[in-house]
């Protein structure tokens, strides 16, 4: 079956607002893990993890691979006398790359959110502080702004000064002072996104070091997460629904580390799609074809005829970017990863539970099957929390023939 004929509403459960985490569970890794070992499922805890990947078979370790990004304070609210504030949500620049964004000063044009659009009118300048926006156009549903500032700050700065943290919209609820901290991974390194990613949050250092003691050796990514995470299916066949592209950043040296064929753990979706992102890049490397500046949401679909393994497409891709002088793979990703697809490059999935007919759930349903819908009945019949600041699943990846 090719995805573009899936029917979004073929992945649905009855999620109930009483089961939405509003609040993180202390200490991180004391949240519910539910488990499944491709035979059965079974209930543990996140500070279980070592003992849960013994179980399952994985004894000499291998790649723990981890999303470095970090959630940048991405909602600006500019006062209009006594009427609500205008809010916008600044998403990505419009141009060049996220992290260049985030080092900008003075200047920068990005594709916003605005809460009262409306009411903004032409060549209206917003202030707020020493930061002013003016609208300069629209792209899609978005909003192209420009910022402009005075003084030496940075982009990142400012937002750290002025804006306020991107809470899910199902978190229907002020910021509260720890979530400063708990929205952001304890790995969490470089900024840029504006959704955190959730499967990280349960990790403390004290469990990195235990896994480490197994084998597993921490890989570090990064995939800056876009709002794009929330966006629902609308359309009724996924041939109509456009994937939102995240911007991913490996270097040269991790595609080669992750060749030598060890086992690769994913630490959630953000994780998994930029990994197997890279096999797609690698795969059109080792065809000899020129290097895509981009991953195209049906790429994997349209590949046919012989296909490289793991080692074989990662090599190829590093070979490609060290012959283009590249020390690393940046640029966007709009893979859609949804069943019948085959992973090439995780083994075993961790992920929080997520939304109903979202592209997060054709994930899980594409790593694990139809036997998605036994999980999620399993964590709603024993009270396991969902969403972001719910509890985990660990899935060990299924071969297409038992995802069917």
């Amino acid at each position: 079956m090719d995805p573009r004929q899936l029917r979004i509403a073929d992945f649905t459960y009855e999620l109930p607002e009483e089961r939405i985490a509003q609040f993180a569970v202390e200490p991180r890794d004391a949240a519910k893990l539910l488990t499944f070992d491709g035979a059965r499922f079974g209930s543990s805890s996140v500070a279980d993890l070592p003992k849960v990947m013994r179980a399952m078979g994985f004894h000499a370790g291998g790649h723990l691979v981890l999303n470095e990004t970090r959630v940048v304070q991405a909602r600006l609210f500019f006062p209009r006398g006594e009427a609500k504030p205008f809010e916008l949500f600044y998403l990505h620049p419009a141009h060049g790359s996220i992290e260049q964004a985030m080092a900008a000063t003075g200047r920068l044009v990005a594709a916003c959110k605005v809460r009262y659009s409306k009411k903004w009118k032409p060549d209206q300048v917003l202030e707020m502080d020493r930061l002013q926006a003016r609208r300069v156009g629209f792209e899609a549903d978005t909003s192209l702004v420009e910022f402009t500032w005075e003084g030496p700050e940075t982009w990142s700065e400012l937002l750290a000064h002025l804006g306020q943290l991107p809470l899910p919209p199902y978190m229907q609820r002020l910021v509260a002072p720890e979530d400063q901290e708990r929205y952001q991974t304890v790995f969490a390194r470089v900024e840029g996104s504006v959704a955190a990613p959730t499967a990280g949050l349960h990790w403390t250092t004290a469990l990195l070091d235990a896994v480490a003691a197994e084998g597993w050796r921490r890989t570090p990514v990064r995939l800056h997460v876009g709002a794009g995470t929330f966006q629902p299916v609308s359309s009724e066949r996924m041939s109509d629904h456009p994937m939102h592209a995240e911007e991913l950043h490996v270097p040269v040296d991790t595609i080669r580390d992750l060749a030598d064929g060890r086992p690769i753990w994913a630490v959630g979706t953000t994780a998994a799609r930029t990994l197997e992102s890279l096999y797609w890049l690698g795969c059109e490397a080792w065809h000899g074809r020129p290097l895509p500046a981009s991953v195209d949401q049906w790429l994997p679909y349209q590949n046919n005829g012989s296909q490289p393994n793991r080692s074989e497409a990662l090599l190829a891709l590093a070979t490609a970017l060290e012959q283009a002088g590249k020390k690393a793979f940046t640029g966007p990703t709009a893979l859609l990863i949804a069943p019948p697809y085959h992973f090439r490059m995780v083994d075993v999935l961790m992920t929080n539970f997520h939304q109903p007919q979202s592209t997060l759930l054709l994930l899980v349903a594409a790593a694990i099957g139809p036997r998605w819908k036994e999980a999620y009945a399993h964590a709603l019949a024993e009270d396991y929390r969902f969403l972001s600041y719910g509890d985990a699943c660990l899935f060990k990846v299924q071969e297409p023939s038992a995802t069917l």
